[in-house]
């Protein structure tokens, strides 16, 4: 699944203190970036951008749980811009492609022990070749501390990450929950906020390095209706099928700016509308998010609509 979403379900289920609760869960987001002119090239670039992903059990109780996911994020787009350096074509589609199983376990002593693994691929081609292909692990620990707080250790390995590719990357935070009105995880490489200060308004603040910021506030008008702001700072990558570096892959970087509305049209179906500002964007190939001069492409900001709709059972 795309970075973020991927991230998140990693987050619940290392901040959770129940085993065996799995639901199946579905979500289908498309979003449109009309043209908008490419810096230094005459020719415009826009795209629409789709995002599929579910989850399941395979089997559950109350001390072990084991489910699987899967995710695609597609983008369709509308160009004939090239990449400058080597005169090859903007691609006509990327895709972002993960299949992956999870496991926890409940100890006696309320320690919690899981891992998840995903392999996939991010590709112009997906799975044109196995040098396409990518491949994610993350394997923690929550230690609890009284009733509420929680010791969170990670050991994470990605080959499509934004830094230390291939490298093994361990983490350790602080679940602290002092009421039900805050919750915090400060730690290193992550940090999460959330934040309830009357009971209709909900603030969430995330970062995961280098450049992965969420900040969103949700404040339900009536009934299942909620209305919200939002800014996000994320990344894709790809590794292009006829790219020259094998080891190379295509960047993009963009923040946003967004409002929507989300309501509950029955139990389980949330719609989820919204509109926007896309801004700072920029494509690049590279080894890191260091390399960003060789085949860089500035399309200009762009206004932005999507929708929505997301199943739960």
């Amino acid at each position: 699944m795309p970075p973020s979403a991927w991230a998140q379900h990693e987050m619940v289920a290392l901040l959770s203190p129940e085993v065996g609760t799995l639901a199946f869960h579905g979500d289908y987001r498309i979003a449109w970036l009309p043209d908008q002119h490419v810096e230094g090239q005459g020719t415009r670039l826009g795209f629409v951008r789709q995002d599929v992903s579910a989850g399941a059990p395979i089997w559950q109780d109350a001390t072990d749980e084991f489910g699987i996911s899967a995710s695609v994020r597609a983008e369709t787009f509308d160009t004939n811009a090239i990449l400058p350096d080597t005169r090859q074509p903007f691609p006509d589609d990327l895709w972002n492609i993960h299949m992956g199983v999870g496991y926890r376990h409940l100890f006696e002593n309320e320690w919690i022990a899981g891992g998840n693994v995903s392999v996939g691929s991010a590709s112009d081609k997906p799975f044109h070749s196995i040098n396409e292909m990518t491949v994610g692990a993350t394997a923690f620990l929550r230690i609890p501390q009284g009733e509420h707080n929680a010791w969170l250790f990670t050991l994470n390995f990605s080959t499509n990450r934004e830094f230390l590719n291939y490298v093994p990357l361990p983490g350790v935070a602080y679940l602290w929950e002092p009421n039900d009105w805050f919750r915090a995880v400060i730690g290193v490489p992550f940090a999460f906020i959330v934040v309830k200060p009357i009971d209709d308004l909900t603030l969430t603040l995330s970062y995961a390095p280098l450049t992965t910021v969420h900040a969103k506030a949700v404040y339900r008008v009536w009934g299942p209706v909620r209305i919200y702001g939002a800014f996000d700072w994320e990344y894709e990558s790809y590794y292009l099928a006829d790219r020259l570096d094998e080891r190379a892959r295509l960047f993009y970087y963009d923040k946003r700016l967004s409002a929507g509305v989300m309501a509950g049209v029955s139990k389980n179906v949330l719609l989820d509308l919204s509109a926007g500002y896309e801004f700072g964007r920029s494509y690049f190939e590279g080894r890191n998010f260091t390399d960003r001069s060789f085949n860089r492409l500035d399309p200009g900001d762009s206004p932005f609509v999507a929708l929505r709709v997301e199943v739960r059972f």
